[in-house]
């Protein structure tokens, strides 16, 4: 699964990156924070996995000190930033407040789920499934940015999704396991999620919620 996840967010921002270089974009301190961040959860994503592939518990431990600091300062430093881009009218493209809250939300489910793994470190399997939906909840973004999603993201997110929700639960099933109860309610509050968001997003009173937040 960390191999999918690095491909598919390598696939999406690598092509996006070179876009924006070629026409000149520059990166804001915040911004260039805010790649800074995500891109190392992605490496501690992949060194995790890889510790725990090897046999080398005590160092997936002592990383996971950092993993949770690192998390915590991804969902206080993000908001900040979501708000700015909603101000100065970005994304083009879309109704920017309704982004904000898919930002805002994304960001929600994506510290529950880390805090959740944190929680239940000393219980390997479910630490292990809530740790890989955090990762999963932060894939649209890249996924969005896939070449045959560039004229209509949406369906393209929502079925990729599906795929990586549905990945570990096959997993179960070939192995001869009951289906993991944290991959399959979680994955259903995840992928459920996203059409909520939206349909909240384009209320009146979202707007003025949003309006307020940009001033």
């Amino acid at each position: 699964m960390a191999i999918a996840v690095l491909v598919a967010e390598l696939a999406g921002f690598s092509r996006s990156y070179r876009e924006r270089i070629a026409g000149g974009y520059v990166l804001s301190p915040a911004a260039g924070l805010h790649v800074v961040l995500f891109a190392g959860w992605i490496v501690i994503f992949c060194a995790q996995t890889s510790l725990i592939a090897t046999w080398h518990v005590h160092a997936h431990r002592r990383l996971g000190v950092l993993a949770a600091f690192w998390a915590m300062t991804m969902v206080l430093t993000g908001p900040p930033l979501a708000v700015s881009l909603a101000k100065r009218g970005f994304p083009t493209g879309t109704d920017p407040l309704v982004f904000l809250l898919v930002v805002l939300v994304d960001l929600l489910v994506f510290g529950a789920f880390v805090l959740a793994g944190v929680l239940s470190r000393r219980h390997a399997e479910t630490h292990k499934r809530f740790m890989l939906l955090a990762m999963t909840s932060l894939l649209p973004p890249g996924i969005g940015r896939w070449a045959i999603a560039e004229r209509n993201p949406a369906p393209v997110v929502m079925i990729a999704l599906i795929v990586f929700l549905a990945a570990p639960l096959v997993a179960d099933r070939l192995s001869g396991r009951r289906l993991n109860q944290v991959s399959l309610w979680g994955g259903i509050v995840l992928f459920a999620s996203i059409p909520v968001r939206f349909a909240i997003g384009q209320t009146a009173l979202w707007h003025h919620v949003a309006r307020w937040l940009t001033r």
